[in-house]
């Protein structure tokens, strides 16, 4: 009976130690699209700490910015246009040490490769000089993360501008129906009625004019 608990433990210690391997979630994003990912990297080593996490990024990356690092610092390598590298180190005192778990968040510009399952290749650096190699495939003991790219999202499509904004008032006011507008009318008083009180002040004046010559041929008479 002892034997048989022995065996059983001895079974599940290798099923335990490949269970904590370096992640990223989530683990399907759209394609093209500027993803939040969360890299969760172990320390595995009682005695050892981990200082320095080396990301080979996939062929396609087009920008790498730190989004969560817990005080560890950020740089990245380019290459023709695209992110080949982004490396993570920690200050003095923010190492990984004992059992836990580092989760860096990243916001990471994805290929336009809908479909593609993409690798991220991962150095973990320890400070005694040991370097794990996260580059294999899920079935090895030292997988390296993967993404699954799934179809772009579709644009938003604006709604129509009658919907949101209000219709333009005309420019120009249009005269009532059946009157017409005479050039350089301004909304004051029209030509021809300015005209007419001219002609009728004349003819008053000449009648004025008239009566008085005529009493003054009657005095002199």
């Amino acid at each position: 009976m002892r034997w048989a608990g022995l065996l059983l433990a001895a079974l599940l210690v290798p099923a335990a130690t490949a269970v904590a391997h370096v992640e990223v979630e989530p683990q399907r994003a759209a394609a093209g699209d500027a993803a939040r990912l969360t890299f969760e990297v172990p320390n595995e080593l009682a005695d050892a700490a981990t200082k320095r996490i080396v990301i080979q990024m996939p062929r396609g990356v087009t920008s790498v910015v730190g989004v969560k690092l817990r005080g560890w610092k950020l740089t990245t390598r380019a290459q023709q246009g695209s992110v080949r590298r982004a490396t993570l180190t920690a200050p003095r005192g923010r190492e990984l040490t004992g059992e836990r778990r580092g989760r860096f968040g990243l916001t990471v510009g994805l290929p336009r490769r809908e479909g593609a399952t993409l690798t991220f290749k991962v150095l973990q650096v320890y400070d005694s000089g040991e370097v794990v190699r996260w580059l294999g495939p899920e079935s090895t003991s030292e997988p390296a993360p993967t993404l699954k790219l799934t179809a772009a999202a579709a644009p938003k499509v604006p709604p129509p501008a009658e919907a949101n904004e209000p219709a333009a008032p005309p420019t120009e006011t249009q005269p009532a129906q059946g009157s017409k507008k005479e050039d350089g009318d301004d909304g004051g008083v029209p030509i021809w009625a300015g005209v007419g009180l001219i002609l009728l002040a004349a003819i008053a004046g000449s009648t004025l004019a008239r009566r008085r010559n005529r009493r003054r041929i009657e005095r002199h008479e």
